[in-house]
């Protein structure tokens, strides 16, 4: 990056600068600026953009809003890529283990949904539309299993990974399947159309560490890079999920998270049942494997076992 350019289209001096996971810290004569690269379209930022906005103008501040440039746009292109900067916020990251900080998120995400209705994406725009598609992505995901399988099958000498993946992969396939005929059958299309017609968005990366903590005790959300057009119950069933995984698969602890969603944005059973079919797709066992056989990530084989070990040893609990 161009470090001058970026300083001549912001209007800022950078003092200093450091990396925080994959993004920049600037230091910078007006106060401390988060520098973020996305692999992503000027027309997607701009439906990201807006969602913020969207957020904020109806009351939810818990999104950080971006930065404009001096000539009032939204980011920086460089052909591949786009940068865009906002505030820095001081905080700690939120740990769902930690009953306080999971109640703050709960509560956060469902006065973030309410937000998010009635939201219409500007006409140069280009979002990404989920509604109604959740059986078509399964659908995509197990043909890829499918290739995966014949990848292997294909090998004359097969690694590690392959000989612990392989097992497997017709008990998750089966899984995948059942996720689909549930959702068939379920009021899955209703749902996601009254979403559509309701103009709902999702963030899209429930994960804890988009969950941030000010040093008063207030909580924001960041990292829209990943959202989409789609019904809510997407985030609420990543959200329990992601309190599941990794040796923690206890309906207690999913009844507790959905209850306190409920407090602040009730969920009826046809919506339940949804989200059910949400958690039974295989989601972590296709990952890795598309991390692995399509994506072919730099990781060692160590870092691919651990991911796959873990998928393993949860699935009896789930």
């Amino acid at each position: 990056m161009d470090w001058q350019y970026v300083e001549e289209r912001y209007g800022f001096k950078i003092l200093g600068k450091e990396m925080v996971r994959k993004i920049y810290k600037l230091h910078t004569d007006k106060g401390m600026k988060c520098f973020k690269r996305a692999h992503a379209r000027k027309s997607y930022f701009l439906f990201v953009f807006s969602a913020v906005n969207h957020l904020t103008l109806k009351g939810f501040t818990a999104p950080i809003s971006y930065d404009m440039t001096l000539d009032n746009d939204i980011c920086i292109e460089d052909g591949e890529y786009i940068y865009y900067a906002l505030p820095w916020i001081e905080s700690r990251q939120c740990k769902f283990k930690k009953r306080d900080d999971l109640l703050k998120a709960i509560k956060l995400s469902a006065d973030l949904h309410k937000a998010a209705k009635d939201f219409k994406p500007p006409e140069d725009s280009k979002p990404r539309i989920y509604y109604g598609k959740w059986p078509q992505n399964f659908r995509k995901r197990l043909d890829e299993m499918k290739l995966f399988k014949e990848t292997i099958e294909s090998k004359d000498v097969r690694d590690e990974f392959d000989e612990a993946y392989y097992p497997l992969i017709d008990f998750f396939m089966e899984q995948g399947y059942e996720a689909i005929e549930l959702l068939e059958k379920s009021s899955y299309y209703d749902i996601s159309q009254k979403a559509m017609e309701r103009g709902e968005f999702c963030h899209h990366d429930m994960a804890e560490h988009n969950f941030l903590i000010t040093p008063y005790g207030e909580m924001r959300i960041i990292d829209f890079d990943y959202c989409i057009m789609d019904t809510r119950l997407h985030d609420v069933a990543s959200l329990v999920i992601r309190n599941m995984r990794h040796g923690i698969w206890d309906i207690a602890k999913a009844d507790f998270i959905l209850n306190e969603y409920c407090k602040y944005y009730p969920i009826n059973q046809r919506e339940l049942e949804v989200i059910k079919c949400f958690a039974l797709f295989p989601q972590d066992f296709w990952q890795v494997g598309l991390q692995y056989y399509v994506e072919k990530q730099p990781w060692t084989m160590e870092n691919f076992m651990s991911r796959l070990n873990d998928v393993r040893d949860d699935f009896k609990l789930r």
